[in-house]
């Protein structure tokens, strides 16, 4: 009889050797969206050594800046027909990637592993589709604004601020993620930190060798163009 031979290990560059090793963060939240159970990877990624986390508000454990993203993360579970809602958050460990799915009434579960931690190797992404609406955030609240209505995005941290005639915005989408899921002959992104409508520049002026856009909103708004963007954003306005 041939001995047996044992499967050789998994190859440390593929998918299923890193799906094996990535560490996964769970919270458990109630209703009220206070912790009742939270795994030791959870505690690390959270930095809650040497606190007693549970009875307290998941959102105290992030940045100031990141808690509005956390707040839509769940109302987009909660929202959602299927139960379930994922993004990029920011932590004092850094970027995660964060899912939350509803628990009918015993709560919520919160997974989220570090950011990189999972490569997907050679498969190509698929297209995702242009966005119809932008979610904003408002009054803890999400709202939907048409597209066209925006006049122009700009980069706030691992966000994005829409402005539009009514006024700015916070949106949960990071900048580089809308640049993907907007039409790309009509938001073109002229600076690093901005994405313009162009439907809604009213001038394009230069100035001591600097262009700049000035737009329909905002008390006539100004945009840098970058250096590398005047020749496309010339030839696209014709100027």
């Amino acid at each position: 009889m041939p001995p047996t031979r044992t499967p050789a290990p998994s190859s440390s560059g593929s998918f299923e050797y890193r799906l094996q090793r990535t560490p996964v963060g769970v919270v458990m939240l109630d209703l009220a969206r206070r912790i009742t159970a939270v795994n030791a990877v959870a505690g690390r990624l959270l930095r809650l050594k040497g606190t007693d986390p549970i009875g307290a508000d998941i959102l105290a454990f992030h940045p100031p800046a990141s808690r509005a993203k956390v707040r839509w993360l769940i109302d987009a579970a909660e929202n959602a027909t299927d139960g379930t809602a994922g993004m990029v958050v920011t932590t004092p460990m850094g970027s995660l990637v964060a899912k939350v799915t509803t628990l009918g009434d015993q709560g919520f579960c919160m997974m989220f592993h570090a950011l990189g931690e999972l490569p997907m190797g050679d498969a190509e992404p698929a297209e995702r589709p242009h966005l119809l609406k932008l979610p904003v955030l408002r009054g803890g609240a999400t709202e939907l604004v048409e597209i066209a209505d925006i006049v122009c995005l700009t980069a706030q941290g691992h966000y994005a601020e829409a402005l539009t005639r009514a006024g700015t915005h916070l949106c949960p989408l990071a900048l580089a993620e809308l640049e993907k899921r907007v039409d790309p002959l009509t938001f073109v992104r002229v600076h690093r930190r901005h994405l313009v409508n162009l439907r809604h520049v009213r001038a394009a002026e230069r100035v001591d060798g600097r262009w700049t856009l000035a737009l329909s909103a905002g008390q006539g708004a100004r945009i840098p163009v970058g250096r590398d963007k005047v020749e496309l954003v010339r030839r696209l306005l014709a100027v």
